[in-house]
């Protein structure tokens, strides 16, 4: 008889000569060997670990769940914080983003390159934001290439949108915008501006 001090379910079993052998055999001849409970703790274990981890960067970070009395100012210098305190300041986040838009819009190379590239009209050449050029597949107010366009949205942090004229104009401006800052002028050379 070969004595095994202890089986995988940690009990005391005597196995006469063979069993093991046998036992070897039926695990092969299963197609689908169902994983151990050891198994399944670990992955569950390193599971909860990776998850902890990451919670705890993402709070460690300061990424987390802001309380709306962190950027909403007491504006009656009540000591206390309303609606309306927090209505007035989203309008004041929401003027200054149309503010900063309106602001790239209104550059003057941008403003050039629209003109030229894709609206004829009065200034300050807006309109041709969802322009489509009949025999390219350039579109928008700055005209650019299907392929082009994609690459430099995603590199200005503004993909989603397949073409240039699907996206909304302050997005293609932020696009034309960041392409210039990046030493992309030369990509409107031919235009004059």
């Amino acid at each position: 008889m070969n004595e095994s001090l202890f089986s995988r379910d940690h009990t005391a079993t005597l196995e006469a000569p063979g069993v093991r052998s046998i036992r070897r055999a039926r695990r092969a001849e299963s197609s689908t060997p169902a994983p151990t409970t050891s198994r399944l703790g670990r992955r569950t274990r390193r599971l909860g670990i990776l998850a902890g981890a990451v919670l705890f960067t993402f709070l460690a970070s300061g990424c987390g769940p802001a309380s709306w009395a962190s950027w909403v100012p007491d504006f009656n210098g009540d000591g206390q914080l309303t609606q309306d305190e927090a209505n007035q300041q989203t309008a004041r986040i929401a003027a200054n983003i149309e503010a900063q838009r309106r602001a790239v819009q209104n550059d003057p190379f941008l403003t050039c390159v629209r003109h030229h590239e894709s609206d004829r009209g009065a200034a300050p050449y807006i309109n041709g934001y969802g322009a489509e050029n009949p025999t390219s597949s350039a579109s928008g107010a700055y005209q650019f290439i299907d392929s082009t366009w994609r690459t430099v949205s995603a590199r200005a942090g503004q993909a989603g949108y397949a073409r240039a004229a699907q996206a909304p104009w302050y997005v293609q401006d932020a696009v034309a915008m960041s392409l210039v800052r990046s030493g992309g002028k030369s990509a409107w050379a031919g235009t004059g501006c």
